[in-house]
């Protein structure tokens, strides 16, 4: 049993150990996008690179790496390659690119597996081999699906100012492309990201109603699709821009100042959510605490096991049911 019990901290330091690795390299992957930003603004001290650091060395072969692999990435993989384009927003990252991280993502799980598997003195078997490679593979679509979803709040809440932005652009006589760019490059953050992917589209001649389409899409936001609709009736029908963008200023900002009203008159409401959320598992750490062997016929025989999956479904719905009752659509 304390054999066992070893062997199960031993893996969990070591993903533990993998997560804090791959939190650095996110970390750093951001802090060097944002080095490049301001790089042509800093006098280098050391051009020739000599005072880099074993870490920093080791990122940049890496990415090196990766890179080197988007010609074949995109050839073995033409379809998956196209689902990751809407999780691109920088011009030196590829949709390539993640699925090469996903792949040594995965094998890196093979080899932890095999070093806890070693450890226990057993062969790992084909099953374990399938849900490590698995697990691997789909454990970054996990960490991109939470940042689209942090980026799309992002995006939700500078909207505003980019319709601001574009209508002083209109009001000042300037082009539906020009209004993009200056929007592009005033933007700060995630939105000003995408209106620049929107003007280099817009570069290369497409249309103003199948980029802000593509926007849309991508940003899968009401407002964005109001954007593009409004852009799209304007470029087929004409008609007064600088008054659909007035309308469209008014809208959205009569919108963020009636959700913000609602986020201060449920802030109580949600707290109380947080709480009773946190009482059934507060509950279950407090009785552990007095009776460690309470919670055993749980995971000593199958009907335990019943049990408990059911009670985690409770769970889950009771949480469920909490936030659909505190929630407000508007």
């Amino acid at each position: 049993m304390e054999k066992s019990l070893i062997i199960i901290l031993i893996q969990i330091l070591i993903v533990f150990l993998l997560l804090i690795i791959l939190t650095l390299f996110i970390r750093l992957n951001n802090a060097i996008k944002l080095e490049k930003r301001i790089s042509k603004y800093s006098i280098k001290s050391d051009p020739l690179g000599r005072g880099i650091s074993i870490f920093d060395l080791v990122y940049k072969k890496y990415f090196r790496f990766v890179r080197k692999q988007r010609k074949k990435i995109k050839k073995l993989f033409p379809t998956l390659v196209k689902r990751y384009d809407k999780y691109v927003l920088y011009e030196d990252v590829k949709a390539a690119d993640y699925i090469t991280h996903k792949l040594v993502i995965s094998f890196i799980l093979i080899i932890l597996t095999i070093i806890a598997m070693a450890i226990r003195g057993r062969l790992i078997t084909f099953i374990q081999l399938f849900v490590s490679f698995t697990v691997g593979f789909y454990l970054l679509d996990v960490w991109l699906i939470i940042e689209k979803k942090i980026n799309r709040k992002k995006v939700e809440e500078d909207m505003l100012k980019a319709i601001i932005v574009m209508n002083n652009a209109f009001k000042s006589g300037k082009s539906t492309i020009q209004a993009v760019e200056i929007a592009s490059n005033k933007l700060p953050g995630v939105i000003g990201l995408e209106f620049k992917k929107i003007f280099e589209e817009m570069k290369y001649g497409m249309s103003v109603e199948t980029v802000f389409s593509r926007f849309a899409k991508r940003i899968n936001l009401e407002e964005a699709e109001y954007l593009s609709s409004s852009l799209a009736i304007l470029n087929r029908t004409g008609g007064n821009i600088i008054a659909v963008f007035n309308s469209i200023e008014k809208t959205l900002f009569d919108k963020k100042k009636l959700k913000e009203e609602l986020k201060n008159s449920t802030t109580v409401s949600k707290l109380v959510v947080k709480i009773l959320m946190f009482v059934p598992v507060i509950f279950i750490l407090i009785i552990y605490l007095f009776d460690p062997s309470y919670f055993k016929p749980f995971f000593s025989s199958a009907l335990g096991y019943i049990l408990l999956a059911i009670i985690l479904i409770m769970f889950v719905l009771y949480a469920y049911l909490l936030n659909r009752i505190v929630k407000v659509n508007y």
